[in-house]
């Protein structure tokens, strides 16, 4: 299906918009005060230039920031650091927006109000949103939802619920992603808000396109088109989206020209955030091309999907915003276990204070039971929050291969895909056609063998899984290395058709190595393979 980065696009704008509001209420408060006012002009010029002259804007806000830093103006600081974590979020510098979000909201939790942590939640949820993390884009979007119903901003709730939405339908859960647009759809005709009204139009249809419905999905893109506010990369994205639709029904010509008024929307646009409506072009227009029979095109457009979806969305980026996030929760973790352990410290001064002035052997007896409880309860809880980072880690480990996994699973399926297809029409040319046809297979099935994704992911696991390795063979020393892979892979959670296109194997073969490992392993038909291999 489409790819889905591009459907935050419109609310995005919208939702960040509203943490300027912190920069002018910076600028009406510090009219006596030169430096506040100086720092407010930066953040003013720097939110006007963010999406189309992306760089000029980071080095305002980078301004804004050193200057607030330089004279301690917290508050300032945070203004500045929201500013460029968009900036850097419209550049896919996915890391760096990241720590700037964060450092934000370090502060505003502290001297914030809570409309400046709805929003500043929100900007974490677009952030995972980018780069296809729908368990925490989820999380922050529906943080920020509740902060906005707690404090009555119907307005940035709807625009929150519309952020739960798209996390639902970046998770494939299409029924429950389309319940979540109507209620952003009755909110916005409420607070008569055309741009929402249009993009939940938008975002329904896409859900159709999933559900297969393609002629509800085009009366849902018109509806769109009709509440449109004119915004360029909003039209080439409900563009893009008809286009789809027209190819799954046949209508080529009418999916060419929605493609080709799609592009010059996208032509239209200066900022960066344009090249998430290209890569949607590219993979509709590969699909229509192979449809009408011109495989060059089909291969050209495939060739600049691929290049642009690297340049934005590459394993090291998604790996660097996986490793900030762990880095930040560990921070988080270290924080508690040092205010447990200063409490503790302070107690047990107080209570050896209070031991030397009072002399009688009753009360320091008490005093020492009520000290080796409270310390007992602090190394409970100290064990217990230990333990929750070392869970975090692991759970981490499990989301970093699953993710790696599933990105290779579902590259390799794209292109054998486009393979079978070409082979189809491979037997069915003229010779000359049939030619160039095979030598393109060829090369593609040799681009599919050479692959070093999966050998990376191999060592991957075997690293991060020792003890599980080591533990499987103890028990079960004639285990081969593919057998043990094998297991680590269905410990990962990974269904059959995940494990195949890893794999670069037919369904059936990895159904009949999974049926060979429970009948290695003695289990009876009732028993869990899964579970089976966690207990190791």
């Amino acid at each position: 299906m489409l790819n889905k980065i591009g459907m935050a696009a419109v609310f995005r704008t919208a939702v960040l918009a509203a943490l300027f509001l912190i920069c002018i209420s910076c600028f009406g408060q510090s009219e006596r005060d030169p430096v506040k006012q100086k720092i407010a002009l930066l953040n003013q010029k720097a939110k006007r230039l963010n999406q189309d002259s992306t760089n000029q804007a980071i080095a305002y806000a980078y301004q804004a920031y050193l200057l607030a830093y330089e004279n301690k103006l917290k508050e300032q600081e945070a203004d500045a650091m929201v500013i460029l974590a968009e900036g850097y979020l419209y550049n896919d510098i996915y890391d760096l927006a990241l720590e700037y979000g964060f450092k934000a909201l370090e502060i505003y939790k502290v001297k914030g109000t809570r409309e400046q942590i709805a929003a500043n939640y929100t900007l974490l949820g677009w952030i995972y949103y980018d780069v296809e993390n729908a368990e925490l884009s989820l999380k922050y979007h529906t943080m920020a939802y509740e902060l906005y119903k707690k404090i009555h901003n119907e307005n940035k709730a709807s625009v929150s619920l519309n952020g739960i939405g798209l996390s639902y339908q970046l998770k494939n859960e299409f029924k429950k992603a389309a319940a979540y647009f109507k209620q952003v759809l009755a909110e916005a005709e409420r607070l008569h808000k055309k741009v929402l009204i249009s993009a939940a139009y938008n975002n329904l249809g896409i859900s159709s396109n999933n559900e297969d419905d393609y002629n509800q999905a085009i009366l849902y893109f018109h509806k769109s088109l009709e509440y449109s506010t004119g915004q360029v990369l909003s039209l080439a994205e409900v563009h893009n989206q008809m286009a789809f639709s027209l190819v799954k029904l046949g209508r080529y010509k009418d999916a060419k020209e929605s493609l080709d008024k799609a592009l010059f929307y996208i032509s239209q646009s200066s900022s960066n955030s344009k090249k998430e409506n290209l890569l949607d072009n590219y993979k509709v227009s590969s699909q229509l091309y192979q449809l009408t029979g011109d495989y060059q095109k089909a291969y050209e457009n495939i060739q600049k999907y691929n290049a642009i979806r690297e340049e934005f969305l590459s394993k090291n980026k998604v790996n660097a915003l996986l490793s900030m996030t762990m880095k930040r929760e560990a921070q988080d973790k270290e924080r508690q276990i040092k205010a447990l352990s200063l409490e503790k410290s302070l107690k047990s001064y107080q209570r050896n204070t209070l031991a030397i002035i009072i002399v009688l052997l009753v009360i320091i007896g008490f005093l020492l039971y009520n000290k080796l409880r409270s310390r007992q309860r602090k190394n409970t809880e100290l064990a217990e929050i230990k333990q929750q980072a070392l869970n975090n880690k692991l759970e981490f480990n499990n989301m970093e291969l699953k993710n790696y996994a599933l990105y290779m699973s579902h590259r390799n399926e794209l292109i054998t895909n486009f393979i079978e297809e070409l082979s189809v029409l491979d037997k069915s040319g003229s010779a000359e056609i049939s030619l160039k046809l095979h030598k393109l297979i060829h090369k593609f099935r040799y681009d599919i063998n050479i692959e070093k994704y999966v050998e990376d992911f191999n060592l991957q696991i075997e690293t991060k899984y020792r003890d599980f390795f080591y533990n499987l063979q103890q028990k079960f020393p004639d285990l081969t290395q593919n057998e043990r892979r094998l297991c680590a892979q269905i410990r990962l959670s990974l269904s059959i058709k995940e494990i195949a296109s890893l794999n670069n194997i037919s369904v059936k073969s990895a159904e009949m190595a999974r049926y060979r490992l429970r009948k290695h392993f003695g289990l009876n038909p009732t028993d869990s393979l899964n579970d089976f291999l966690k207990s190791f």
